[in-house]
């Protein structure tokens, strides 16, 4: 039988598991920051700390809102290709994942570009954009533990201790701590099979 492990990309990858809202935001506050055409605003966050995540989650909700959702995705490695805005109009929704990979001119000339078209822009960046900002990810040990136990299936209880010295070789990056727990799981035999997870080690179902 086919045995895959639960931290494989197939299962952490964004919009496989669902953003946990911290504190007082919500999937509804966001949507409602951008209730008015030309409205502008920010996710902003670490590395690894569900920025991307959280554009998934919102994606289908653009749809239901009645926006037309057109995304693009910047790295080091693209921040100097031709950026393709496309058709924009007031019922269109720019998000721009990366936002900081842009210079500061550019950054200026998408805001204006949005403004005058009447589109929304919601961009991720990993500091302070000097866009409104209508949530801040800050990832801790409490989220951390939490999707792991969602991941795994089980109690993590007996392996909290293990689990959280990985957390803190890079505290802060989920994405690097679900890299870890990867081999962590292979080094433990802990797989997933026939939509459950097979704790070879005697990890508490």
């Amino acid at each position: 039988m086919m045995r895959r492990n639960p931290f494989s990309t197939r299962f952490t990858r964004p919009g496989t598991i669902p953003f946990i809202f911290p504190g007082e935001y919500s999937l509804e506050s966001i949507v409602a920051a951008f209730d008015q055409p030309a409205a502008q605003a920010a996710i902003v966050g670490p590395h690894g700390s569900g920025k991307s995540s959280l554009l998934e989650t919102l994606s289908q909700k653009w749809l239901e809102v009645g926006l037309v959702e057109q995304r693009v995705r910047l790295t080091a490695s693209r921040k100097h290709n031709p950026l393709r805005l496309g058709s924009l109009d007031a019922t269109s929704l720019l998000v721009i994942d990366g936002f900081e990979q842009l210079s500061f001119w550019k950054q200026q000339w998408v805001r204006w570009r949005c403004q005058r078209k009447r589109t929304r822009l919601l961009v991720t960046a990993h500091r302070d954009c000097g866009l409104p900002i209508v949530l801040r990810t800050q990832p801790s040990w409490t989220l951390a533990l939490k999707l792991s136990s969602m991941l795994l299936s089980c109690d993590v209880t007996p392996y909290e201790t293990e689990l959280r010295s990985l957390w803190e070789e890079e505290p802060g990056d989920i994405r690097v701590y679900f890299f870890r727990l990867y081999h962590w799981c292979e080094l433990n035999g802990i797989y997933q099979s026939s939509g459950q997870y097979a704790q070879q080690q005697g990890l508490p179902a």
